[in-house]
């Protein structure tokens, strides 16, 4: 396993004012009782546009999760532009598409990622229908799995504007944040995707204003 990402914050200087920022943001998320104690949660962290900070958000509340103690894995479902194995310093040769589309079992596309009780499931790479592999019922056996193994699963989610996959993704969520760049987000983008998502049955659990 390679250099954990230095944005990594949480875990890499937890005692930092940032890494209670996302441990507060935890709190937030409990304190939405998105499930009942003792079951299983799907989060997703969704954004507008990229480069707005959800993946970063999204590695980091997985990491204050692990180190609460519950098991967690991050699902890398941005098949357009993946980013999360990145930060993690894994590679990207095995992931979901492989079990989606070339017959690998859950267990093989597994990576731990050196923090305990914190694995990853990353792209695989990126296929010409990434729309319909996440709408597919493989996607759907596969959370299923996920949900019997891990206490938190985090959904990483292209951009809601620009594809159609953030809404499908949203009906294997239990709750969907939305992370929103102070400076880079427009005000009418973010009501747009609150919007879209919204519209597809997502739980919106709010807003996690970024920098």
């Amino acid at each position: 396993m390679s250099q954990l990402s230095n944005v990594l914050v949480a875990e890499l200087d937890p005692i930092s004012s940032v890494s209670e920022a996302y441990r507060s943001l935890r709190t937030a998320v409990r304190y939405k009782k998105v499930v009942p104690a003792g079951q299983g949660m799907v989060l997703m962290v969704a954004s507008p546009k990229p480069q707005e900070g959800k993946t970063t958000t999204l590695a980091n509340l997985a990491i204050t999760y692990a180190q609460e103690g519950k098991s967690v894995v991050v699902l890398d479902c941005n098949l357009r532009q993946p980013a999360l194995h990145e930060m993690f310093g894994a590679k990207n040769t095995k992931g979901l598409v492989h079990f989606l589309n070339k017959g690998l079992t859950a267990q093989e596309i597994i990576t731990p990622t050196g923090i305990i009780g914190l694995d990853l499931i990353a792209s695989g790479g990126q296929p010409m229908n990434p729309s319909e592999l996440l709408g597919s019922a493989k996607m759907d056996a596969l959370m299923n799995l996920l949900k019997q193994r891990y206490e938190v699963i985090l959904i990483d989610s292209p951009s809601t504007l620009d594809y159609t996959d953030a809404c499908l993704l949203s009906e294997y969520s239990d709750g969907v944040m939305l992370v929103a760049k102070n400076g880079k987000t427009k005000r009418e983008w973010a009501k747009q995707a609150r919007t879209q998502l919204e519209q597809s049955g997502a739980r919106m659990l709010g807003i996690v204003f970024n920098q």
